[in-house]
C-alpha cells in the first residue's frame, strides 16, 4: 500500500468518523423517521468504509458468495446505504 492510499483511508476515516459524530448529535436533537434515516446511512456508509479499508489491508476476505461476480457483503456495504439516503429523503420530501 502506497503512502497516498494510506493518507486517503486516514482521512476517509476522519471525515466520517465526524460525520458520524454530527448525525448521532442531529439524532439525539430532533428524533423523526428522516433523521433516523439519515444517521443509518451516515453509519452503514462509515461501516462501508472500514471494511473497504480491512480488505485492503488483508485483515478480512471477500465472502465466497458472489453475484454477477461481486461479493455480497461488498454489494450490501454498496447498496443498503443508499437505501437508507433515498428512504430519508423521501420521508423529508413527503413531510413537508
Amino acid at each position: 500500500m502506497h503512502n497516498s492510499e494510506i493518507i486517503l483511508h486516514c482521512v476517509r476515516l476522519v471525515f466520517g468518523g465526524l460525520c458520524a459524530f454530527a448525525a448521532i448529535l442531529l439524532c439525539a436533537k430532533k428524533r423523526s423517521a428522516s433523521v433516523i434515516c439519515l444517521l443509518t446511512f451516515v453509519l452503514t456508509f462509515y461501516a462501508r468504509s472500514v471494511y473497504q479499508i480491512l480488505c485492503d489491508l488483508g485483515i478480512v476476505v471477500s465472502s465466497p458468495a458472489q453475484i454477477f461476480g461481486v461479493s455480497v457483503i461488498t454489494l450490501a456495504f454498496e447498496v443498503v446505504p443508499l437505501l437508507f439516503l433515498l428512504l430519508a429523503l423521501i420521508i423529508a420530501i413527503v413531510k413537508k
